[in-house]
């Protein structure tokens, strides 16, 4: 199984929430390019190339027949629908935790080419100051404060040019409607009611476009539900997945 971090976070952020459980398969929770404590790279290909790189450490571990589990957490969600377009035969079933298989709109474009100016001026603590606890629910965030300033040293981690490639991933990823169109029935996607990133609208619509996909709704989560109500994520996750 294997677990994609987000956008300014490391594989450290899945370790409270899979050590409350026994899982029988292996997890694997690497830091993506630019994050935790790896390095960016050069000459980057975005989420083709992380998801070939990706691919290929789990054929070295396991042979090129394996077949795997994905969970994404928003930008790891992305790079997950990546996997399974380009590695169809390989992927079993895919969590999908707050994000989204649509591309960027020409808003949110703007949006990702405003923050990569920012960080091209050395300001890229505009962009982290608020990260961690902004993520969950305000009713969640002063029992999660400490949390909250782990995520936040986490994100100050992040070089300058990992950031710039990482957004201008997100910013160029795919259009994932064939790959939702084919393997709806092996996708969970988990909302949160209060997600700042993706409102009940946004996520509504995509039911719509794809109602034979799994979905279970956090009303009282923001942007991570896996750390704001650990317990029932995780078993609705597992149950999903086989794994209990």
């Amino acid at each position: 199984m294997l677990f994609l971090h987000g956008f300014l976070e490391s594989g450290e952020i899945w370790n409270s929430w899979l050590s409350r459980e026994i899982w029988n398969a292996d997890l694997l929770m690497p830091d993506l390019p630019g994050h935790g404590k790896s390095k960016e790279w050069e000459n980057d290909r975005g989420f083709l190339g992380w998801s070939e790189y990706l691919m290929k450490q789990v054929d070295e571990m396991y042979g090129n027949d394996e077949m795997i589990q994905l969970v994404g957490h928003s930008m790891g969600g992305y790079l997950a629908l990546e996997m399974a377009l380009h590695f169809p035969g390989r992927i079993k079933r895919i969590v999908l935790l707050h994000s989204t298989p649509m591309p960027d709109s020409s808003l949110q474009i703007q949006r990702r080419e405003k923050q990569i100016e920012l960080i091209d001026k050395g300001r890229k603590s505009l962009l982290v100051k608020n990260v961690g606890l902004s993520m969950f629910a305000p009713e969640n965030r002063k029992r999660l404060a400490e949390l909250g300033k782990e995520l936040n040293l986490q994100a100050r981690e992040c070089s300058a040019s990992g950031m710039i490639n990482a957004l201008n991933a997100i910013r160029s990823r795919a259009d994932y409607h064939i790959v939702m169109k084919k393997r709806m029935q092996d996708i969970l996607l988990i909302t949160g009611g209060q997600d700042p990133f993706m409102p009940t609208d946004y996520y509504k619509i995509l039911l719509s476009h794809y109602p034979e996909m799994s979905h279970h709704h956090f009303a009282k989560c923001g942007h991570a539900s896996f750390l704001e109500v650990p317990e029932l994520s995780l078993q609705i996750v597992k149950r999903f997945l086989g794994d209990g």
